[in-house]
């Protein structure tokens, strides 16, 4: 219960961080070059991602396709990893057809609340309402189902691999120019959007880490209060006096984000959420546990004693070493054992689709007049793309398993609840890299960044260290030892700026000939000019 107190007073910060300070001469040249440095379409999507009670203090954005390398990461503004799939079906609910428009998952939210006849008021999303058959009945569930990281590149480097989907996509509305719409997009980012139809600047979810209580926290497993905007899940729930069931079945704690904050929330009750958690793990994706909750999210949420109940794993991980014809302990050239024992491969995803069926028919899902709600995530893409890349056949493996998940998924709820008495929307959260070799990125040392700038600014010897975080796309640093060592963020940004491939070359890796000296950043920038930036009309005047 540690957090409550941050929840309450959350209660009251639901608005956009305060006002950016005026510039100083420095700042307004700094904000001239960044415009001219970086596009108007990601500047809007750093803003929207950035609050300056939460963020880091320094934005870094890299030169695409080139990123700052934790380990073939997916944050950042760029279209390869901001455009993502977004499928509305339900026959009956929905109107077959392919929309060209651009929405973000910002627009997710408020859908499904106009599916239920409930006006859910998203910040920054609206009802995406043209798709929606005007004399459409209730449907007795709503399923908002993520494939985790299998954005748009994805599907369209594995065009065969997701037979099923394909079919589906002519009964039901599909996306061409769907986003995320906020940088960075990361698992946190997307999945509290998604929930709450606001962007980072406004729920409060920035990064896998945020700054609050004065030190760097992490969101994901701390409980929800650090989400400072009501979900759909949790309006509709109150409204419906509790009635309605509302679960999630997913991996990461991140990911309850797009349901509710369970009992937290007034009025709210114990909503289902079963995660994944390694509880105090240094990163999200270290889920080698059973399915649980954190310590800090057990108060505001009820785990079935049966989730771990469910077999057949050994079964699936045969059918995943046997797929080559060898039973080897191999899945195409990697250890079954070195990858979790099997779960850092696509063998998870049967066992996850049993668990929701279980969960659906244990719990009654969709079994009276009252509509209920249902929030998954799969996490196989994801996973698996942070080991492989996009590009790896390993994700063609993934995506087509992902797939038959599908086909058994949608064929049990017909079953289950019924043709035509549920609607669902399928979605990604975000994109996955490309394998560097074929997209020409340079993988920029995240460690060499962090040694490169301390050495620059924190020479002084004492023992407080001026960067207190660095993560892809920010870095937070300790503004008491900046202004002690004489430094100012424009300083900070202007350094990394102009860093180069050699300094910044992982000492596994090497650079190419001749490109040494090349810079590998586009821009960096202190994250309080945003709200000034002459290019972004959308945040001059407002918060940042």
């Amino acid at each position: 219960m540690r957090k409550l107190a941050v929840f309450l007073l959350a209660a009251f910060a639901v608005s956009l961080a305060p006002h950016a300070p005026a510039q100083e001469p420095d700042e307004a040249a700094l904000a001239e070059e960044v415009c001219g440095a970086v596009g108007h379409d990601l500047l809007l999507r750093v803003w929207r991602g950035t609050r300056l009670d939460r963020s880091g203090d320094i934005q870094i954005l890299a030169r695409e396709p080139n990123f700052v390398d934790g380990g073939l990461t997916h944050a950042g503004p760029w279209d390869y990893l901001q455009r993502v799939p977004v499928f509305f079906y339900g026959p009956g609910y929905v109107k077959p057809g392919t929309f060209e428009r651009p929405i973000t998952l910002a627009d997710v939210a408020p859908t499904p609340g106009a599916l239920l006849g409930f006006d859910f008021p998203a910040p920054d999303g609206g009802v995406v309402a043209d798709i929606l058959e005007p004399d459409r009945p209730t449907p007795k569930l709503v399923v908002t189902l993520v494939w985790d990281s299998a954005g748009i590149d994805v599907l369209e480097t594995w065009p065969d691999d997701w037979p099923f989907l394909a079919t589906l996509i002519p009964e039901g509305a599909w996306f061409e120019n769907a986003i995320v719409g906020a940088s960075p997009s990361n698992t946190p980012v997307a999945h509290a959007t998604i929930g709450t139809g606001a962007f980072p600047n406004r729920h409060g979810f920035n990064d896998e880490f945020i700054f609050v209580n004065n030190r760097i926290e992490k969101p994901n497993e701390n409980g929800p209060g650090f989400l400072l905007a009501p979900t759909l899940a949790d309006l509709y729930d109150r409204a419906m006096d509790n009635e309605p069931v509302v679960g999630a079945v997913a991996t990461l704690a991140a990911h309850i984000g797009m349901m509710s904050h369970g009992l937290q929330w007034g009025g709210g009750d114990n909503d289902i959420a079963i995660t994944r958690e390694k509880e105090f793990a240094e990163k999200g994706g270290e889920e080698d546990v059973e399915w649980n909750l954190t310590s800090d999210m057990e108060p505001f949420y009820r785990l079935p004693k049966y989730a771990n109940e469910i077999g057949g794993f050994e079964d699936d991980i045969r059918r995943l070493d046997q797929a080559d014809g060898a039973l080897d302990g191999y899945w195409r050239d990697n250890s079954i054992q070195a990858l979790k024992n099997g779960f850092d491969t696509p063998a998870r995803t049967p066992l996850q689709t049993r668990l929701i069926e279980e969960v659906i028919r244990r719990e009654h899902f969709g079994r009276d007049g009252v509509p209920d709600l249902l929030y998954l995530n799969y996490k196989a893409i994801d996973t698996v793309g942070h080991l492989f890349s996009a590009d790896g056949i390993e994700m063609s493996d993934t995506v087509r398993i992902q797939d038959d998940a599908l086909r058994e998924l949608v064929g049990f709820l017909d079953r289950e609840i019924g043709r035509g008495e549920w609607a669902m929307l399928l979605l990604a959260d975000h994109g996955t890299n490309r394998n560097p070799t074929l997209s020409g990125a340079f993988r920029i040392g995240i460690d060499q960044v962090e040694a490169k700038v301390a050495e620059a600014f924190d020479a002084d010897g004492d023992a407080v260290p001026l960067i207190q975080k660095i993560r892809p796309t920010q870095m937070w640093l300790d503004d008491a030892e900046l202004a002690e060592n004489g430094f100012t963020e424009v300083d900070v940004a202007r350094f990394v700026a102009g860093l180069t491939q050699a300094d910044t070359v992982k000492p596994s890796l090497s650079i190419q000939p001749g490109k040494a000296a090349e810079r590998v950043f586009a821009s960096a920038f202190p994250s309080s000019i945003l709200a000034a930036l002459p290019c972004l009309p959308e945040a001059r005047g407002s918060a940042s």
